[in-house]
């Protein structure tokens, strides 16, 4: 066979080959359960087949043009040159299927009717939550996705970012873990990541934390401002849940004493132990003494910096000098992004403290946890008020678990799906 007809025959089959699994992946009910895809708000799913009809459109039309130009009797020199469109055209499709796959498993964990209630509550919550900021400042707040999966930690693919298939995310992806869904203050954290994307808050609190924190060694200011970005999402989870958010990132921080100290360079996460501390002090700062000084009473017991070397004791150590004065910066500091106000003036961390949650809890009466117009109105404080009796340790816990589970699937069964 001539060199020319067997160049011919793999780009003329490898082409078919991506055509194909560019179609076979535009059958969108063959990628996620019609359950699954029912259990997702339809303003979300009709975005996303919007977004990945787009994308494979764009697969298909470059596979198509390439077939053409197969079929127009190339010579040699035409046929090496459409080996660069076979490439293209390759590296399209799985950054396409990469795209897709990453929404598709996403809607996947909305498995049962009961799962699917909760991961619909958790929407709500996220999305009140970026209201509360961005409404009274003008700003619309995106659509949000959540999912569950393993892990630790919560996760966000923000709205606004470039997606792998080069389109523009219109949707806030955000993970829940397994182990978190029944006390899911950490979506609040990665809520807080998008509002600060939005508004560009982040820059800003660098800015101020790097200058407000000069008259401390350099090292103090310098690793403040590189933390920005995760302070300003733990600020926003703290005005919106109190201690609950606390307590929660108490437990998920709490690991092997190396990773509680440990210090990375590029990490925008604070170490460990700072964290904890900086988060207590956003307690006592608006609430006084109460809980979080037992739950860092206890941290320091049980992570005693006193009785470890690691390299970063001396950075930690100038941190926690700092810690005060950080916590003026990150919550009652005016920023623009902000209209010129401060984060707890636009959101106040007083709404969630014991003694505005007991009220809320006398006042509501057991309706509080039954009642759809109690629970649509007030599921941010309700999951503060919950978190903070978890948080405490007190009481019957295994209960608290379940009441949690129980408000959010009647809210997530409240939802209006089409």
């Amino acid at each position: 066979m001539p060199a020319t007809t067997a160049l011919l025959n793999s780009l003329t089959r490898q082409v078919n080959h991506w055509l194909q699994a560019a179609i076979r992946l535009s059958a969108f009910d063959n990628l996620a359960s019609a359950n699954a895809w029912y259990g997702v708000n339809h303003s979300i799913s009709a975005q996303l087949k919007s977004s990945f009809k787009q994308s494979i459109d764009e697969v298909i039309a470059l596979g198509n043009s390439l077939t053409g130009q197969l079929n127009n009797n190339a010579g040699e020199q035409e046929l090496r040159m459409l080996k660069r469109g076979l490439l293209q055209l390759r590296s399209k499709y799985l950054k396409t299927e990469e795209t897709i796959n990453f929404y598709t498993v996403a809607i996947n964990s909305r498995t049962t009717p009961g799962l699917s209630a909760i991961l619909r509550a958790c929407d709500v919550l996220c999305l009140k939550s970026m209201e509360a900021l961005l409404r009274p400042l003008g700003k619309q707040s995106p659509l949000v996705l959540t999912y569950m999966d393993k892990g630790i930690g919560a996760s966000i693919l923000k709205a606004g970012l470039t997606l792998w298939d080069g389109n523009t995310s219109t949707i806030a992806t955000i993970k829940v873990t397994y182990h978190n869904i029944s006390r899911p203050t950490a979506l609040i954290h990665e809520t807080g990541h998008q509002v600060a994307h939005i508004l560009n808050w982040t820059t800003e609190l660098s800015e101020a934390l790097a200058k407000g924190l000069s008259k401390h060694p350099e090292a103090v200011a310098h690793v403040f401002s590189s933390w920005a970005s995760e302070i300003a999402a733990d600020a926003f989870a703290f005005v919106h849940t109190g201690y609950a958010a606390t307590a929660s990132l108490n437990d998920v921080i709490s690991g092997e004493p190396f990773s509680v100290f440990s210090y990375h360079r590029n990490d925008p996460h604070p170490i460990s132990y700072v964290r904890l501390l900086l988060n207590t002090a956003m307690c006592r700062a608006f609430y006084g003494d109460g809980e979080w000084n037992n739950l860092e009473d206890s941290f320091k017991n049980e992570y005693d910096i006193n009785l470890v070397n690691y390299p970063s004791v001396k950075l930690i150590r100038m941190c926690v000098e700092a810690i005060p004065e950080a916590v003026d910066i990150i919550l009652k500091k005016s920023y623009s992004a902000f209209g010129n106000r401060s984060l707890s003036q636009l959101i106040s961390p007083e709404m969630v403290s014991p003694r505005e949650l007991e009220k809320l809890a006398y006042v509501a009466g057991p309706s509080l946890f039954t009642s759809h117009a109690w629970i649509n109105k007030e599921c941010i404080r309700l999951l503060a008020l919950n978190g903070y009796k978890i948080g405490t340790g007190k009481g019957n816990l295994p209960a608290l678990y379940k009441q949690q589970e129980e408000w959010m699937t009647m809210l997530g069964f409240a939802v209006e799906l089409n």
